[in-house]
């Protein structure tokens, strides 16, 4: 019986199927996208899916992972800005997908997976953008410091700051990440 569908390579079927989710989940929200309507937007039976993602989870997780390689990607040109830029720029990166934000931290309760990839996400950041002060973080402060910046690059990107108190927000937090990196 001949075939009616050409095959697909596994990782290029598991792109599409990603670059759907996305659209589906920055569109409509992550409760709003079931995966029988990805599915459906994907062309494929639900049962496909799955055998690409364990859950929903797991393919918010992959989506969320395709953002931040392409903003680790991006952010390498970025390496000569002031630290208070690079924060300016995370914030406008990932304003757009401020619901997609929300969704992985009310997830990050719930399922491991997203845990896992939440802590992951930070981790990079923070690594990232430590390496741009004039020497370490003291260990006493450091988790402090660094969550306290987390805080408000996270508050500013979830809430409707102005553009002018966004830039304060970087540019104070950038301010005090050096003085804390260059005090004793």
């Amino acid at each position: 019986m001949p075939r009616n569908r050409r095959p697909v390579p596994k990782q290029q079927k598991r792109d599409e199927l990603l670059a759907a989710a996305a659209q589906l989940l920055i569109a409509d929200g992550y409760e709003a996208t079931s995966m029988s309507r990805l599915a459906q937007h994907a062309g494929v039976t639900p049962n496909t899916l799955y055998w690409y993602f364990r859950d929903k989870d797991e393919l918010l997780v992959a989506v969320a992972d395709l953002y931040l390689q392409t903003l680790l990607t991006e952010h390498a040109s970025l390496a000569a800005r002031s630290l208070a830029e690079q924060f300016l720029w995370l914030i406008e990166r990932l304003r757009p997908v401020k619901h997609l934000v929300a969704t992985v931290h009310s997830r990050v309760a719930i399922s491991p997976a997203v845990r896992d990839w939440h802590t992951g996400f930070h981790q990079t950041f923070e690594n990232l953008f430590e390496r741009q002060l004039p020497g370490p973080l003291t260990t006493e402060h450091r988790a402090a410091e660094i969550a306290g910046a987390t805080f408000a690059l996270e508050g500013a990107i979830t809430h409707d700051l102005d553009d002018t108190t966004t830039r304060q927000l970087c540019q104070i937090t950038a301010e005090h990440l050096h003085r804390a990196a260059t005090s004793t």
